[in-house]
């Protein structure tokens, strides 16, 4: 089991100190996962400690976002996602949408899973496919419950987002993510998974269509998750 990153120079020591302690309580946060109502508060923990990270780090370093809600460039990229997000975003969706709504997303999911089939692991990076999430006027329309990956995700400048969304297969255009911004986010990220394989617990990285879609369709990926074996096997 890998190590995280050390925090990069100049983030500051509260952020320092922040980031360290998070190994101790996701340990603790994810221990009794195997319960559902522990594992959303889990979840929940993490999500808001890669927030706090972020808003930090930005403060630290007094970095200029571009992003704006409603733009909606990178709800087209390929988003990876750990099982117990994929269960609390499920979970999430049935309490929030009402039964119409939530069979217009599972229908999303559907042709993104088979879209993303279809083009294969290389193919889908290099391809718009819009989030099933993704409303009519370019916002989360599951904000509160994003994965991680949604939540790290940022850029200083929107030069890049459209270059990439006008044009998916060009290999030349750089992020304009702030190194130190998606470092520490990624510090958390990495904890949250640690403490997760400690419990004996799937943490592998899986499309969130696929994952989201048979959380929500598939009751025996949870019951396989809480057993510690791989939660979504292939169909």
């Amino acid at each position: 089991m890998s190590a995280p990153p050390a925090p990069p120079q100049g983030g500051g020591d509260a952020v320092a100190t922040r980031l360290a302690a998070w190994g101790e309580e996701s340990r603790a946060a994810f221990a009794g996962a195997r319960d559902p109502a522990r594992m959303t508060v889990a979840v929940i923990t993490l999500h808001r400690r890669v927030d706090e990270a972020l808003a930090a780090t930005i403060a630290g370093h007094k970095v200029q976002l571009a992003c704006a809600k409603g733009c909606g460039y990178c709800c087209h990229l390929r988003v990876q996602v750990q099982p117990y997000e994929a269960f609390r975003l499920a979970e999430w969706l049935r309490r929030h949408f009402d039964a119409p709504r939530l069979e217009r997303v599972i229908s999303r999911l559907r042709a993104n899973v088979a879209k993303t089939r279809e083009l294969g692991e290389e193919g889908r990076k290099r391809a718009n496919i819009a989030c099933s999430l993704l409303g009519d006027d370019g916002a989360c329309t599951a904000y509160e419950a994003r994965p991680a990956q949604c939540r790290r995700y940022h850029s200083t400048t929107l030069d890049p987002c459209k270059a990439f969304h006008a044009d998916p297969s060009r290999d030349d255009i750089e992020s304009g993510m702030h190194e130190a911004v998606s470092h520490n986010a990624d510090v958390i990220i990495t904890q949250g998974r640690q403490a997760v394989r400690a419990a004996g617990l799937d943490d592998a990285s899986i499309d969130m269509n696929v994952a989201l879609l048979e959380a929500l369709e598939n009751p025996k990926a949870l019951r396989r998750w809480k057993d510690g074996k791989k939660a979504f096997v292939p169909g």
